[in-house]
């Protein structure tokens, strides 16, 4: 059906991104005859308005797709002039995540609109006709009615001859429907929507814009009949396949032992590559096909670890989950779509649920303890199911960092020790990082990264690693000779401060930077930083044990000191969890506010009086807020600075201990 713009339609308010005004896009489906047509109209309110508004493009799959031009169309001063020339399209197969092993067979068609000019309307049409066969004409798709952009009007039209359900979010667009001979015509339009505001660090899964989801599933069970025909495969285990199950079974008697055994060889010896043309976007290869050409994607991969498991007699089912809209995934409507990855989950023995993903690599841990991404919720395949299942995770993603320095000088430099340990899912990271990477190439980056945080400094030996692949823990140690971890006070010409900086925490932590927000604000979950500080001194201190804690229903920090007269041992920790994946809205404020009183109690400073004739140096620094704003790894973020006193006069030092 034809839509109406209006090529008079005023510019907003607050003006126009990227110099183009859209005056309309609408979106229009018949499902009975699997077609698809787009229209967008867009002006030029100033010369940097051409060049968004002067190219055309369309993405298809030809394995079962046939992409049509209806026209490509100029308007200036009322006059419309045909740009549509067939020798002007181009096509290219892009394959955007190529990078990542995965190629889908798409082809780009485009073209640019030649003599565009400030004031020019463009308007072109274009229609993609096939539906994948593999969704068994069950019909499930999502309108966008808003947009970062002011749309002038946007629209969506379906029609067809079954009955349709529909979910509509983050507007209150009603629904049209007119039924003629048999068809109903269903319908979403609005006009004059105003741009989206985009908020910094919004979580993956939180949907901003004005959404309509339609489906023709009436139940998640209805998908779950239609996931399950589509991995289910009839055919007989190959010999290959058995004769690897048959070398685990006799090489691991415990269950436990065979599904970690039969997770390796997938996730090790199956190298992960996605040909997604077609119903290969849905439709796994059979376990027998994976082992024999040994590669395969999530589905094919999922496949092969739930039919080593039933050969050797226990219980799996391939899942799928959505990486991205996993938070809010229980919240969607029924829909074979909603889906962009496959895992397994298992049930052993005893009862209990255990999810696997078998394309991650150079895991560690126990078959019960195995990491697993926070995908949250999965819809398993099993017939006996009608809902999408909880997907646990118990892990804590935990990096601890012990940093020992041997200070034998005031004002001089210092031995270094570092000794880091990864938990969980940082040590499956860290595991694949020291497989793929050489040892000098590692060696240059701890390096690098030491003399970031510490100053110029030297490396004593080479760095060492210890894998406990059972416990899934990797200790990484590093020792180091420091020039000098001094600095000149800028206060007091006699005064040199040594500072401490949980380089662990504020590499992972940021400040958010804006204030005024209406979305959630995302956080890494679950993550744990722990960073201990031993600073062995030539000198005694004054030093009173401190303590700061903040609970929040967000994160929580603590951080403790202690000192130790009879020895001059200094002991610094810290400790931050998440507890959470993302602060609402409207806790926002709270959140920030509890982030303000972290900043104002991380890091400790020594400070020491170098003019050896002045007894007295007690006295207390601040550095005020150092706190670097962003999540740049490795990068200094500080802090409200507590002091503790040295004293560089050992006859003062003495009388004061006595």
């Amino acid at each position: 059906m034809q839509e109406k713009y209006d090529v008079n339609s005023g510019i907003p308010e607050n003006g126009v991104a990227d110099g183009s005004q859209v005056l309309l896009y609408t979106e229009q489906v018949n499902v009975d005859l699997e077609e698809v047509y787009f229209k967008s109209v867009g002006k030029a309110v100033d010369f940097n308005g051409i060049q968004s508004i002067s190219s055309v493009s369309a993405d298809y799959d030809p394995s079962y797709q046939q992409l049509r031009f209806h026209n490509v169309d100029v308007v200036r001063n009322g006059k419309t002039i045909n740009r549509l020339r067939l020798e002007d399209i181009q096509t290219a197969r892009r394959e955007r995540n190529s990078e990542n092993f995965i190629y889908d067979g798409t082809i780009t068609a485009f073209m640019n609109i030649p003599d565009v000019r400030t004031g020019d309307i463009t308007v072109f049409s274009y229609s993609i006709k096939g539906f994948n066969p593999i969704q068994k004409n069950k019909f499930s798709t999502s309108f966008v009615l808003s947009s970062p952009k002011y749309l002038d009007r946007i629209s969506a039209h379906i029609f067809s001859t079954r009955k349709l359900n529909f979910k509509i979010i983050n507007s209150d667009v009603s629904t049209s429907e007119n039924t003629r001979k048999g068809i109903t015509h269903y319908s979403w339009a609005q006009e004059k929507v105003p741009a989206i505001k985009m908020d910094e660090n919004i979580p993956f899964w939180f949907i901003q814009n004005a959404t309509v989801f339609v489906s023709e599933y009436e139940a998640w069970n209805d998908v779950i009949a239609w996931g399950e025909k589509l991995f289910t495969f009839n055919e007989p285990y190959s010999k290959e396949l058995i004769a690897i199950a048959d070398d685990i079974m006799a090489k691991h008697p415990s269950e436990g032992g065979r599904i970690t055994a039969a997770l390796k060889f997938v996730q090790n010896e199956i190298r992960y590559l996605a040909l997604h043309s077609g119903i290969g976007g849905y439709q796994p290869n059979s376990p027998n096909k994976v082992v024999e050409q040994r590669f395969g994607d999530c589905k094919d991969k999922s496949v092969l670890f739930a039919a080593l498991l039933h050969k050797m007699g226990i219980e799996a089912y391939p899942t799928l989950v959505n990486t991205r809209l996993a938070h809010v995934l229980s919240t969607m409507m029924p829909s074979s779509k909603v889906f962009d990855h496959c895992i397994v989950k298992v049930i052993d023995k005893e009862g209990t649920n255990l999810w696997y993903d078998p394309t991650l690599v150079n895991q560690g841990g126990s078959f019960n303890d195995i990491f697993i991404p926070d995908y949250q919720f999965g819809l398993v395949l099993d017939p006996r199911l009608n809902y999408l299942d909880t997907i646990s995770n118990f892990q804590n993603n935990m990096v601890e960092k012990f940093s020992t320095f041997k200070i034998v000088e005031i004002g001089k430099g210092a031995d270094l020790e570092i000794r880091s340990h990864y938990h969980d899912g940082e040590a499956d990271y860290m595991r694949s990082i020291l497989k793929n990477n050489s040892k000098d190439i590692i060696d240059k980056e701890l390096l690098s990264v030491a003399t970031h945080n510490y100053g110029r400094l030297a490396s004593k030996a080479p760095f060492t690693v210890v894998d406990d692949s059972l416990k899934n823990e990797i200790v990484v140690l590093e020792q180091y000779k420091l020039d000098s971890i001094w600095d000149k006070s800028m206060e007091n010409p006699n005064s040199v401060n040594l500072t401490i900086i949980p380089f662990n925490l504020t590499s992972a932590l940021s400040m958010p930077t804006q204030l005024d927000r209406s979305t959630p604000y995302a956080l890494s979950y679950p993550m744990v930083r722990k960073h201990h500080f031993e600073l062995k001194l030539p000198e005694r201190i004054l030093a009173r044990p401190e303590e700061f804690t903040i609970n929040s229903d967000f994160f929580y920090y603590n951080y403790n000191s202690t000192y130790d007269i009879s020895s001059n041992t200094l002991n610094i920790s810290y400790y931050y969890k998440n507890q959470s994946d993302h602060v609402p809205a409207s806790a926002f404020n709270t959140f920030y506010d509890e982030m303000v009183k972290l900043d104002k109690n991380i890091g400790y400073m020594i400070s020491t009086n170098t003019n050896k004739g002045w007894d007295n140096a007690n006295s207390s620094y601040s550095i005020g807020s150092l706190f670097l704003f962003g999540s740049v790894v490795f990068v200094i973020i500080a802090l409200l600075i507590i002091a503790a006193i040295v004293f560089i006069n050992r006859k003062a030092s003495k009388k004061s201990v006595e």
